[in-house]
C-alpha cells in the first residue's frame, strides 16, 4: 500500500484521526503538535508529557493512534517495552507508533512483537511520518525500510505448522523471550538455566531456521506464536 492509496482511504474512515502524542520535552512536543496538525487537517492532536498524564486527563478515545516518543534507549530496554504494555492496558484498542532515534532492526522487531503498529525513526521526514500515521489509521503496519535491509538476502518467515519446525519446549521459551528483547543473561535467569545453555539453544535455533543473528530469529519466527503466548509472557514479566 503506497502513500496515495492511504490518502484516498481517508475519505472512507471516520473524519478525524485522534492522535495522542507522548513526548516529555515540551518544546519538541509543541513543535510536533503544530507540524502534524498543519500537515493534515484530519489530525486531532492531543499532546501529553507522559502516559500517566494522558491517563489522568481522561482517555477520550480508546482507539486512538498513540505516538510514543522515545530517545536514548537501548533496543529491548524493559521500560521501552513496558510503555507499550501500559498504553494497551489503559487503551486496549490504541494503535501505538514508536518514534525513536534507535534504528537497529532489533528495536523495530521488539516494538512490533509487543504490539506496536508502526516504528518511525528520527531520521524520517515529516512526510514519511504523516504517511505512516495514515497507513496505521487505514489498518496497516509501518516498518522503516532501513530495518528490512539488515540482511543482504530477503528472509522468509517460518510458517506455523503442527511441528513448529521441531522446536523443543525449551527452545520455544527461549524464542519467546528473545522476541521480547531479553539478553542471553536475562533469559538464563528467567528460565533457570546457565547462560552457556541459552547460547547453545540460540545457536541450534539459528541452524534450524537458517538465521544469521538474533534479529533474524525474531523476524523468521514472527508467525509461529499466537498472541496469547506473548501476552502470557508479558504478564509473567510484570509480576
Amino acid at each position: 500500500m503506497n502513500y496515495d492509496d492511504v490518502s484516498q482511504q481517508d475519505t472512507n474512515i471516520s473524519h478525524f484521526a485522534n492522535i495522542v502524542l507522548i513526548e516529555k520535552n515540551e518544546f519538541i512536543r509543541s513543535c510536533l503538535s503544530v507540524a502534524l496538525s498543519q500537515s493534515c487537517n484530519i489530525f486531532a492532536i492531543e499532546p501529553h508529557a507522559t502516559i500517566e498524564s494522558w491517563k489522568r486527563a481522561g482517555i477520550s478515545a480508546t482507539n486512538a493512534i498513540v505516538l510514543l516518543c522515545s530517545r536514548d534507549r537501548e533496543p529491548g530496554h524493559p521500560n521501552f517495552l513496558d510503555d507499550i504494555d501500559l498504553i494497551h492496558t489503559i487503551a486496549e484498542n490504541a494503535s501505538v507508533i514508536v518514534v525513536s532515534d534507535i534504528e537497529e532492526p532489533a528495536a523495530v522487531v521488539a516494538a512490533l512483537s509487543k504490539g506496536a503498529r508502526g516504528y518511525i525513526s528520527h531520521s524520517s521526514s515529516l512526510e514519511v511520518a504523516v504517511a505512516a500515521i495514515r497507513l496505521v489509521r487505514a489498518g496497516g503496519t509501518f516498518v522503516p525500510a532501513g530495518s528490512l535491509k539488515a540482511s543482504p538476502e530477503p528472509a522468509r518467515p517460518v510458517e506455523s505448522t503442527g511441528e513448529d519446525t521441531a522446536f523443543t519446549d525449551r527452545q520455544r521459551e527461549v524464542i519467546l523471550r528473545l522476541r521480547q528483547g531479553e539478553s542471553n543473561k536475562v533469559i538464563a535467569y528467567n528460565l533457570g538455566m546457565g547462560e552457556c545453555t541459552v547460547k547453545v539453544h540460540v545457536r541450534n535455533i539459528m541452524k534450524k531456521i537458517r538465521a544469521r543473528n538474533r534479529t533474524e530469529i525474531a523476524y523468521l519466527t514472527n508467525h509461529m506464536f499466537e498472541s496469547r503466548e506473548i501476552n502470557m509472557l508479558s504478564r509473567a514479566r510484570a509480576h
